[in-house]
């Protein structure tokens, strides 16, 4: 599914001294005709690429930039959102890889800007914790695990807390991908009082990976929800693809 956000964000400041019942309807004329230029430009595009890849496609447009109204993406059905990081700037404001995936519980498999690889999954690092999220994570991660050449479990400080990732771990996680056809193995890192964020990406570009799967923590705070700090971290300092699920 493809789905095209219309934004005026980023409207000629000359446009907001229209005044007068004429010119003003002049105005959001030319601003539909432009935004249906647009949107025709890339569902054309979106188009030529299903046709490429043979796949089934669906074309969404919304014309909205607030999204404190969130039923129009809880009503969205896809596998998977790709988006850029940071956001491009002719996107509505809310249209942030962190802001869909709260907003519609769809993995999100994030490409930071300055990324050059040509092919993303080829080499996996899953960064593994035994937590709920990280499971979910690595199920959504699923076709990507099962088609990469290499995948790695890292665990980090798992010493530390036997209670938790158990008394060999990443074990479990192994056998579960390996008996899905996964090529798999574990390294098990300690921080030596590094942050673990640190840790992962330093892991991630010494094994050469071009996806990290993490599952993202959230916490709610009044109307406000905010991943957790490694969540975070990863978020603004990766150089990798992200797949990130919560």
């Amino acid at each position: 599914m493809g789905v095209y956000g219309v934004s005026h964000e980023n409207a000629h400041p000359t446009e907001t001294y229209a005044r007068g019942t004429a010119a003003i309807r002049d105005v959001l004329t030319r601003q539909r005709l432009a935004d249906e230029q647009k949107i025709i430009a890339a569902a054309r595009h979106f188009g030529e690429l299903a046709r490429e890849y043979g796949i089934g496609s669906e074309f969404r447009i919304v014309w909205r930039d607030d999204l404190r109204d969130e039923s129009m993406l809880r009503a969205l059905h896809c596998d998977l959102i790709v988006a850029a990081h940071p956001k491009p700037a002719d996107l509505p404001s809310g249209w942030s890889a962190e802001r869909l995936l709260l907003a519609t519980g769809i993995p999100v498999l994030m490409i930071p800007a300055g990324w050059g690889g040509e092919t993303i999954g080829e080499n996996v690092l899953i960064a593994w914790n035994r937590s709920r999220e990280a499971r979910r994570a690595v199920n959504d991660a699923i076709p990507f695990i099962n088609s990469a050449s290499n995948v790695t479990i890292l665990t980090i400080d798992s010493g530390r807390n036997p209670e938790r990732f158990g008394t060999e771990p990443g074990a479990n996680l192994l056998e579960h991908l390996s008996r899905h056809g996964a090529r798999v193995e574990i390294a098990n890192i300690t921080s030596e009082g590094a942050p673990v964020a640190d840790v992962i990406l330093d892991q991630a570009a010494e094994r050469d990976a071009n996806l990290l799967v993490i599952g993202a923590y959230s916490h709610p705070r009044t109307t406000e929800i905010l991943f957790g700090g490694v969540t975070r971290s990863l978020l603004s300092s990766a150089r990798v693809p992200l797949l990130i699920s919560r």
